[in-house]
């Protein structure tokens, strides 16, 4: 009797892990693919960054305006997330925005104290410029990814 209660409940735990672990990263195949169209927009103003540009004023420019996009799609992804979200989940997510809030504050001030023109020279605004793009997109892809579960 014990063998068969020992061999239950090791099915048991085995059927539930396998079922939740072939749940988890599960598209909704009707939703819009966030991810792709958010890369696709992106990539015309990293090609004027890296490719079209002429001249450093050129590409900072481009870096401006490509920060300017980053930060709308930010709004944008954060707040159709949230929407999603019932009232717990959301409390959840607007903690974590919070502490992504403070984690990019903290790297956009140690960004600006280590990217100097006394440390990098005139390449230090575009260096500068570069590092918080990243930050910005890094996070809209996270949060595209959550929303291609939704």
């Amino acid at each position: 009797m014990m063998a068969i209660t020992g061999f239950l409940r090791s099915f048991a735990f085995l059927a539930i892990t396998l079922t939740s672990l072939g749940c988890q990263a599960i598209d909704n195949p009707d939703a819009p693919n966030y991810l792709e169209d958010f890369r696709s927009e992106a990539s015309s103003y990293e090609k004027a960054i890296y490719n079209d540009a002429q001249a450093t004023s050129d590409s900072m420019k481009a870096y401006r305006d490509y920060i300017g996009f980053l930060e709308e799609q930010l709004d944008t992804a954060t707040f159709a997330l949230a929407r999603k979200l019932s009232g717990s989940e959301r409390e959840a997510f607007d903690e974590a925005r919070g502490a992504w809030e403070a984690y990019q504050k903290a790297e956009n001030a140690f960004v600006s104290t280590v990217w100097t023109p006394q440390n990098f020279g005139s390449s230090s605004a575009m260096s500068r410029l570069g590092f918080y793009a990243e930050l910005l997109r890094s996070r809209i892809e996270r949060l595209q990814k959550y929303r291609l579960q939704f």
